[in-house]
């Protein structure tokens, strides 16, 4: 996205609510820096997907113009993949009919049919050998796996609607300030 787009982006905001969004301010000043944060929030994304956020987020909630970090968060949710989308009795489920088609002699197999977050709650189960062993009516395991799955979505939930060039340069200054210490 590009700073044209951010202005028609403002401005389309600023009509939509009237009397909570001003733009352009009487100021050419604070008008530049709304325009520098609102594009360096947003110039890793695509015009369309913004635009298409900015309107979903009006329709769902019109008593208060969406912050740029709440346009951000929309549009990183249109293009969600249904894996990410999983419950965790859904993801129970899958460990199990991957158990039963895959086998207790396939772990590779097995483990590389299961979606990205639901392969690292097994990881976390145990093991598939643990998963295996336990038996598939046993409620502390499912309990059990449920707990684990729901953290590993909300630990990679952090990151995961952050862009992928945002990502990168996140990594880099991580990396940069571990070398220091």
């Amino acid at each position: 996205m590009n700073k044209q787009q951010v202005i028609k982006l403002l401005t389309y905001l600023s009509n939509c609510y009237t009397y909570k969004f001003k733009f352009p301010k009487s100021d050419q000043q604070a008008n530049q820096l709304m325009i520098e944060v609102w594009h360096d929030m947003l110039q890793y994304y695509d015009n369309e997907l913004v635009t298409t956020a900015a309107k979903k987020k009006i329709l769902n909630d019109s008593s208060w113009p969406p912050s740029v970090g709440e346009i951000a968060h929309q549009v990183e949710l249109i293009p969600k993949p249904p894996e990410d989308r999983i419950s965790a009795g859904m993801a129970w489920n899958m460990v199990l009919t991957a158990v039963r088609n895959y086998g207790y002699y396939k772990p590779k197999e097995t483990m590389q049919s299961l979606p990205p977050n639901v392969r690292e709650a097994v990881e976390h189960f145990g093991g598939f050998n643990a998963v295996c062993h336990s038996k598939e009516n046993d409620s502390y395991a499912k309990a059990h796996f449920h707990k684990l799955y729901k953290e590993v979505i909300r630990h990679n939930k952090d990151m995961q609607y952050l862009p992928e060039k945002f990502k990168e340069e996140l990594l880099l200054i991580s990396e940069k300030h571990t070398e220091r210490k």
